[in-house]
């Protein structure tokens, strides 16, 4: 916590989240919960996606799904996705695996998509490599430029 925040108090990001858009079927102590994990910071958020993630309680589930979907901070985003595969077991499992497939979702979370889709045996060692030597081939041609 900075000097400012100390003297004028943190400010709270904005709570309004349409829970329709994130569709899963959340009780009110989820939906709170939420809530009360995006006003965190990233650090703090990062620390809990790692510590709930690395657990794979499945009743912390909803809150790998918001993260990798939602979150506002990428790093937070790509430590959700590292932990997906601990929560197979899940019901929702596969509706957040399908949302990833979707156009402009899973892709903008490369390489740590592909690596997840690896992990769980969805694409070959092959198309791994392949992702990750095409992802540093543009991160090359982006500094070149």
């Amino acid at each position: 916590m900075g000097i400012f925040d100390k003297i004028f108090g943190t400010k709270k990001k904005n709570a309004d989240i349409d829970f329709n858009q994130i569709g899963l079927n959340l009780s009110e102590n989820g939906k709170e919960s939420i809530r009360k994990f995006i006003n965190r910071t990233d650090k703090e958020r990062m620390g809990d996606i790692i510590l709930l993630g690395d657990k794979g309680d499945q009743n912390f589930f909803y809150l790998i799904y918001y993260s990798v979907l939602f979150d506002s901070d990428i790093n937070v985003r790509f430590a959700a996705l590292k932990r997906i595969p601990n929560f197979q077991g899940n019901p929702n499992f596969e509706k957040l695996i399908n949302k990833l497939k979707e156009a402009n979702v899973g892709e903008i979370l490369e390489p740590y998509y592909s690596m997840m889709l690896f992990r769980l045996g969805k694409i070959s060692e092959t198309e791994l490599n392949d992702k990750l030597n095409n992802e540093q081939e543009q991160n090359v041609n982006q500094k070149n430029h």
